[in-house]
């Protein structure tokens, strides 16, 4: 039975397979009968039995992100100071693993602000336009 043990998903119990009968326009009037003693007979379904829900694994949550959607922005320093230099800006892109990084004078907020129009936003906006 093409409802029951098809190749691409079946093995149910006898009311899902009733179901699936009903769906394909057939009916009978032992219906719920038949499939459930050809549920009972099928040798794969008595070898594996019902699967409880303590043999269950939990569910884990795939995230869906794309590129550019979760990033790293850290200040790395101070450092001895190297041409007015003292501290590294760093960014990556964790889901491209994509880095970007300079050298600064400051560790302030201007600072990031200027990073980012420069050499974050701008490149961001010319990798969406083919």
């Amino acid at each position: 039975m093409e409802c029951h043990d098809s190749l691409y998903g079946g093995h149910f119990g006898g009311q899902r397979i009733a179901a699936k009968v009903f769906q394909s326009g057939y009916f009978w009037p032992i219906l719920f009968k038949d499939v459930r003693e050809y549920a009972l007979k099928c040798d794969p379904c008595q070898r594996t039995g019902n699967i409880s829900s303590r043999d269950a694994m939990p569910l884990n949550i795939i995230l869906e992100v794309e590129l550019f959607d979760v990033w790293g922005i850290n200040f790395m320093g101070p450092f001895p100071l190297s041409c007015g230099q003292q501290y590294i800006l760093l960014a990556v892109d964790y889901v491209s693993k994509w880095v970007e990084v300079v050298a600064c004078a400051k560790n302030d907020a201007a600072t990031i602000s200027k990073f980012l129009t420069k050499n974050i936003f701008t490149r961001q906006e010319h990798r969406w336009h083919w």
